[in-house]
Order: C-alpha cells, then structure tokens, then sequence
C-alpha cells in the first residue's frame, strides 16, 4: 500500500511543451489514428478481443493472476494480456507507448494526483459520458480524485485513508487515555502532542510518529485543517503556489515542533516508522490501513483512533489511489471499459474483492466485502473498519490535482524534510514557492 504514495520518476520534465497528443478526428479513423473523438459505449453484450492492460503490480506476487481469472470467469470472450513494470518505470513506459499512438496499452494504472499531467499530454480519454450511470458506486473523494476539470479521466479501483494507532502499554505507563474512535470526540493535534511528551518522559522511545513523514500526501491534511488549500489556486492549479498563506506557516511550525521538542525521531523515515511502531517502540502513529495485516501478526498490544485534527480547524484526512485510465488511441475501447468497469464498478469492484491482500475499495458496496475480511475480526479491528468507513464517506481530501503535480511533489518532500531538520517553516515554504514558479513555468 506504502507504493503508491513514493515519490516517482517524473512524468513531465521541466522545460517540456504541454500539448494535447494528435488531432481529434472524426468517426471511422484508421489504425494509428487518434480515436479519442469516436463515438462509442459500453455495449450490453461482450465482444471478442484481446486488451493489453500496463500496470505496477505482478500476476503472481501482487495476486493479479487470481483477479483476471475472476474476470475471464465472467467475461470469457475478452483475453487480457497483462504486463507488469517495474514501479518506477510505470511513467516513463507509458510515456514511450501512448506516444507511439498504436493503442497499446489499451488500460493503465494511473496515480491519482497525475491524472492532470496525463490528460494535458493527451493520454487519457474522457469517460464521463459511459461511465456517469455508475458514479453513485465510487465514495466522492475517488470521484473527485479521478477527474480532471470535472471530466472523468480514470475509473478509481481502490481508496486510502488515515487512522491514528496506539500502543495500549506505553500510553497505561505514561498514565494517559486512549484517544477516542468516536467521530464527535476525535482527538487535537495539539492533545496528541501533549500526550505524546507524556509518554516519551515515561520512557517511549517515540512520542509521536507520522507514518508518511516530509511525504504530502500524509501532511496536505495538516494546512487544510487549519482551512488551507491544497497547496495551490488559480487557472490549473499552478498560480500561485499557496504554500505561503498563514495555514500553511501555523500547521508546518507544529510538524517542525514535533521533531524539536524530542516527540518524533529525525532520523527516522518513512520506511522504518512501521517497524518501530510494530517493535514497541512508538507511542502514537498515523498510518493508513495496510498496517492493519501486520498489526493482526505482532504481539504489540495497540489500539485505534480517528485521525486528528487541529482544534481551531476541521477534520480531513488523506485520501485517493490508483484508478484505471483508457489509451485515447486504443482500438478496442468497448471491451477495454467493460474491464475497467468490472475492475471498479461490478459487485462491488472486481479488483478490490479479488485482490488477496486488503485492499481499500473506492467502490463503496465493496468496502462491506473489505470489512468482513479477518484483519477486521478483533474489537481493534472492529472500530478500525468504523473510522475507515467514516473517513472514506466524510472527511477525505484529494491531493493537489494539477499538470505540475510531479514537480510540486519533489518541491515539497524537500520543504518537509527542511522543517522536520529545523529550519524556519516560512522561510522554507517560501523558499519552496520560489522553486515552484520556476519549474511550473513551462506549464503557464
């Protein structure tokens, strides 16, 4: 689950021309032609093809052959010839094959926040006409993490969300309570620290610990709390970098403070937050759900709550994952949406039901499929699947939908890394909102 929120290789250099990739076209276009103009639909009755689908994820290791044999078990007549590259490499293969505009892959994974970056290279289709029967299916924050100016570029298939686990025996040492899995009474960022330096004067060797740390998917929370924006306004969200405004400044002083006051380790990073938690070694941690296998496995003694807030703000959580996105060139677009809407859509969303490890669905009939599954069986487990459902349906956001997503990731992983090592939070943010006007200047 920790892959999709790594910082990637860039999809869009610096200094490239965005434009959109060939000429639309009418109906009736040759091979190699752009298709993405041509009318079509998801037909009632499966034709015969073969769809070449691109992902990150491997048949074997990641359990993807055991989800195409559930579709090939209910679509016989389409074949999917599945191919696998490496995580880091997804960009720059897709990249090289949609550019060749030769239909192939005709689906592909695609991150969330790049869908923006995808679609100004012209490498999406626009799926808002064949797909708008079954939005009601999808939780809003996967709808809106999808669509890119209010078109729906990508089907989502999965969904991530934010809890605050606990260690039960340093907080009884520390004497201090269980913060609360009730939704009108969620703890404060401002309690939690307080908390937090209770336990590390206790003998926690954490006080605190953000699972995703300097990594803005985690930390968008933290200035939207406080009623910041996601980090920029203004035509494609690339002017101005919003990073400066006074809740940006507030929320970046208190995630620098976590580190100066000893609550939360600087030379920990994100790798090893699972570990030290899992070790016994943390008192508090935001994570998202996919700690929750390893936690049924450990003899850590933990518990769960909803994720914090700030008390002078509102609750928000981190959200989005990987939705499916359809080649604009693909010559076989009707079999490729009736994969992509069992993928998403069928029962539930094929891929989330089948998948063998849990899987958060954006679907929201799978999410009661999701919570049956045994992660879910123990009373922690119980009140875990309560606030997934609540923050799915409630207080998540999607992260900064913009054609300069890439950049302004790598921006401000560096930014984090700077306040979290001491430097002053205006100073850095504004000094990252420099770098960010020059690398998003191609785009304007």
């Amino acid at each position: 689950m920790q892959r999709r929120i790594r910082l990637a290789s860039s999809l869009l250099g610096v200094g490239i021309l965005l434009a959109t990739a060939g000429c639309s076209s009418p109906a009736g276009t040759t091979q190699g032609e752009n298709q993405a103009d041509q009318e079509w639909s998801i037909p009632e009755k499966d034709p015969t093809a073969t769809i070449k689908v691109l992902s990150h994820l491997q048949l074997e290791k990641n359990g993807m052959q055991g989800v195409l044999d559930a579709f090939n078990k209910e679509h016989p007549s389409i074949k999917v010839e599945f191919e696998s590259v490496p995580f880091d490499q997804l960009n720059s293969v897709l990249e090289a094959r949609v550019s060749a505009k030769d239909g192939n892959p005709d689906v592909y994974w695609a991150d969330m926040p790049r869908l923006a970056a995808l679609t100004a290279r012209g490498y999406t289709t626009d799926l808002t006409k064949q797909f708008e029967p079954y939005t009601d299916s999808w939780d809003k924050a996967s709808i809106e993490g999808s669509s890119v100016e209010g078109k729906l570029e990508g089907v989502p298939i999965a969904n991530s969300t934010q809890l605050l686990f606990y260690n039960k025996d340093l907080l009884d040492k520390a004497g201090v309570a269980y913060p609360s899995d009730d939704a009108e009474k969620r703890v404060t960022w401002e309690k939690l620290s307080s908390d937090a330096k209770k336990a590390v004067d206790a003998g926690a060797p954490n006080g605190l610990v953000l699972g995703q740390v300097d990594r803005y998917y985690q930390l968008e929370a933290l200035p939207v709390s406080l009623g910041g924006s996601p980090g920029a306004t203004g035509g494609g969200n690339l002017t101005p970098p919003d990073i400066t405004s006074e809740a940006w400044v507030k929320s970046m002083g208190w995630y620098g403070s976590i580190f100066k006051d000893g609550l939360s380790p600087r030379g920990v990073g994100a790798e090893q937050s699972d570990p030290d938690f899992l070790a016994g070694k943390t008192a508090f941690q935001v994570q998202g759900p996919w700690l929750l296998p390893a936690l049924q496995k450990s003899k850590v003694n933990w518990g769960v709550a909803l994720h914090p807030y700030f008390e002078d703000g509102k609750p928000v959580t981190a959200s989005g994952s990987w939705a499916l996105s359809m080649n604009p060139f693909s010559q076989k677009k009707e079999a490729a949406a009736i994969f992509m809407k069992w993928m998403s859509v069928d029962n539930g969303g094929g891929y989330a039901i089948n998948a063998p490890t849990p899987e958060l669905p954006a679907n929201v009939e799978g999410k009661d499929e999701y919570f049956a599954r045994s992660v879910f069986a123990s009373e922690e487990g119980k009140k875990a699947a309560k606030i997934i459902d609540y923050e799915t349906a409630n207080t998540g956001i999607t992260r900064l939908s913009t054609v300069g997503y890439v950049e302004f990731e790598e921006v401000m992983g560096r930014a984090f890394s700077d306040i979290r090592n001491g430097s002053d939070p205006k100073a850095a943010l504004e000094t990252a909102a420099g770098q960010l006007n020059k690398v998003w200047a191609p785009y304007k």
